[in-house]
């Protein structure tokens, strides 16, 4: 598990780097900063001792990120059929839209193996 994490914070990191690269506006480095706390909790969780509580305060990163991210992926498809992307005139802000998206699009794994991760540790517990 601490080296998922490491690696979604690490995709995160790179996309709000990147979307600033590109767009030069400050609102695309949530999820670097995101990404961020993420990778340092991966690197925390590396001990044993320190393991449950940094994973489990990753989740919740997690968790936060996906709600806060949610607007984003519920207004792409209506983002997808414009013709040009970034200057869509159908929906307010489209580099948010899709840098929201692709953030949900990078956490939502990391919540799906998380969750399967925690099942299979509760049945090996018992």
């Amino acid at each position: 598990m601490p080296l998922f994490t490491m690696i979604t914070g690490a995709v995160l990191i790179l996309v709000g780097v990147l979307g600033y690269y590109l767009y030069t506006t400050i609102t695309v480095l949530i999820p670097a900063i995101l990404g961020l706390i993420i990778f340092l909790l991966g690197i925390l969780s590396k001990k044993e001792i320190r393991r449950r509580k940094c994973i489990h305060t990753a989740i919740m990163v997690v968790v936060l990120g996906l709600a806060a991210s949610w607007s984003g992926i519920k207004d792409l498809p209506l983002l997808l059929s414009c013709s040009e992307i970034i200057t869509c005139n159908t929906v307010v802000r489209p580099v948010a839209i899709l840098f929201k998206s692709i953030m949900f699009i990078a956490l939502l794994p990391y919540l799906i193996v998380s969750i399967q991760f925690f099942i299979k540790a509760r049945m090996t517990d018992r």
